[in-house]
């Protein structure tokens, strides 16, 4: 497996509001509790493919997340994915939470196209401050990820 699973646990789980605010955890009808669930199956499975994941997010989701952190556990996504253009597929784990992330950012999970620059660029149709930030946290969490492999 390619993708870092263990650390995309530790960025969603950034992401977590807690039990102090939520009271008990429903993983059945948190974003970010369903991306924990994914990401476990995933580990479990050893797989970076779960069928029929992105088909059950939970939109109903209400909850006010740290619009920031969200933003830069997407940075830290775009980095994990590698660009598969026309091979992308809708239940690989980082399309799975990634969508998940959107909904909280924009209202709504949006269309993958295979590729960053055009996600971005895509992202920007949408709303354009949003873009923006992520792809400073892209390039934020690039940069430290080049640092991270060198030193």
């Amino acid at each position: 497996m390619g993708v870092d699973i263990e650390g995309l646990i530790n960025e969603v789980s950034k992401c977590c509001l807690g039990e102090s605010v939520c009271g008990k955890c429903d993983r059945e009808n948190c974003l970010i509790g369903y991306c924990k669930k994914m990401l476990t199956t995933s580990l479990k499975q050893r797989s970076e493919f779960i069928d029929g994941g992105i088909d059950n997010l939970p939109y109903y989701d209400t909850k006010i997340y740290d619009d920031v952190v969200i933003t830069d556990a997407i940075g830290y996504l775009l980095n994990q994915c590698r660009n598969c253009n026309l091979y992308h597929d809708e239940n690989c784990i980082i399309n799975i939470v990634r969508s998940a992330l959107e909904i909280i950012l924009l209202g709504d999970a949006q269309e993958y196209k295979g590729s960053v620059l055009i996600y971005l660029n895509d992202i920007k149709k949408v709303n354009e401050k949003v873009a923006d930030k992520i792809f400073e946290a892209f390039n934020r969490r690039k940069n430290k990820q080049t640092t991270d492999e060198v030193g």
